[in-house]
């Protein structure tokens, strides 16, 4: 299972994978001067760490709300999902398409093909996916801290 949970107090989203516990800061707060501490808490570009190597950045996770678009980068390689007006969420990992199809619950089904790999929940500050391929996990937690910055964002200006 994956949890990500915005500790907003902190300035934080801590994202569960397994019994690991990623980190992920705002790109904003990487300097302690007060204006930058307030521009994190409306940001949304997490820098995630993983706790085996605590400074080195694992990816990167941006929400666009113009698009609708989670961008997600590890490394040199970048994911976006695709947004459409009526249809589901896509995007594209390891050469296959996969689609999220979400409810107004805050549930949400991701497919590929007619085939159900996983499924999620946004709730009050989480994000939580489950019942998913053991080789997509990393790539859905990233999915998952993705899903959380949208629903913030989302809270924080509607």
């Amino acid at each position: 299972m994956i949890q990500a949970t915005a500790r907003v107090l902190q300035n934080i989203v801590e994202i569960q994978v397994g019994e690991v516990l990623w980190t992920a800061r705002p790109v904003a707060s990487t300097n302690a001067p007060i204006a930058r501490q307030i521009s994190a808490l409306f940001s949304t570009t997490y820098q995630t760490f993983h706790p085996s190597e605590p400074t080195t950045v694992r990816s990167t996770v941006s929400y666009h709300a113009k698009k609708d678009e989670i961008t997600i980068q590890v490394g040199e390689r970048k994911w976006r999902t695709r947004s459409s007006t009526f249809g589901p969420l896509s995007f594209e990992y390891a050469d296959q398409t996969y689609q999220i199809h979400e409810k107004l619950t805050g549930r949400f089904a991701i497919f590929l093909g007619e085939k159900m790999v996983g499924q999620g929940r946004v709730g009050f500050r989480s994000c939580t996916i489950d019942e998913y391929p053991a080789d997509l996990e990393a790539f859905l937690a990233d999915l998952a801290l993705g899903y959380l910055d949208r629903t913030l964002f989302w809270e924080m200006f509607k």
